[in-house]
């Protein structure tokens, strides 16, 4: 009996055809995890040129191209792999490498079509830094009042403006810690989106139980413009 299980784990699964890998990483439970997984890795090394290829094509706001990589082996694992029915073709079996690849891009196409639909909404809930949101009157500071229109970063122009230094140390001791992350972020041009994501995975790292959405950026922003304003008043009087 020992045997017998020892021969079955040996299985060159290099010589196994696609469907009988497939069968392999469904039974799960009815066969030893080792035998699941090599399985499993089979198909992966078999099917990752095109995968590869797939994900280069795909530019998800939000994700890198691992993020995306991941989100193609999900689709293998836990839609191709469980959905393969090889008599699904109309001549003939239908290949496995064929239908994982259409799994593979409706998946990528639905996460592409999600990630319109946050930043729409996140863009419905926004309010342009350029408009105050409390006030009407016209002497109302902006923070695009108090940034100057540079091709550089932000940063890079206050080496040589001595008022702007004034102005952004006056402001940046105002701040909290989370107003200075989104502060810096700002000065540095990224996008709502994009400092959403580069805070939350700096919360991640330092393995703090914090996540922050696109409102909170925005509210941040707010606060930070009119500390903005303070500051400004103080050093025109």
């Amino acid at each position: 009996m020992a045997k017998s299980r020892k021969k079955e784990i040996a299985v060159n699964f290099e010589d196994l055809h696609y469907l009988e890998l497939v069968n392999i990483v469904r039974s799960r439970g009815r066969v030893n995890k080792e035998k699941t997984n090599n399985a499993y890795n089979e198909i992966e090394k078999r099917i990752r040129p095109k995968v590869k290829y797939i994900v280069s094509q795909f530019y998800i706001p939000g994700c890198n191209k691992d993020d995306i990589y991941q989100e193609a082996l999900y689709a293998l694992r836990f839609k191709a792999i469980p959905d393969y029915n090889k008599d699904r073709g109309n001549h003939g079996p239908y290949p496995f490498d064929n239908f994982a690849i259409l799994c593979i891009r409706r998946h990528l196409m639905t996460k592409l079509k999600s990630s319109f639909q946050y930043k729409k909404r996140a863009l419905n809930t926004s309010v342009s830094l350029d408009q105050d949101r409390n006030e009407s009157s016209d002497e109302v500071l902006s923070l695009s009042d108090i940034i100057p229109r540079t091709n550089g970063t932000i940063l890079d122009f206050l080496e040589d403006k001595e008022y702007y230094k004034r102005l952004f140390h006056g402001l940046f001791q105002k701040l909290s810690n989370f107003e200075k992350k989104v502060f810096v972020l700002y000065t540095k041009k990224y996008t709502y989106d994009q400092m959403t994501d580069l805070i939350n995975e700096n919360y991640k790292k330092n393995e703090q139980k914090k996540k922050i959405d696109v409102k909170s950026v925005d509210n941040a922003l707010s606060r930070i413009k009119q500390k903005a304003k303070e500051v400004y008043d103080k050093m025109e009087e």
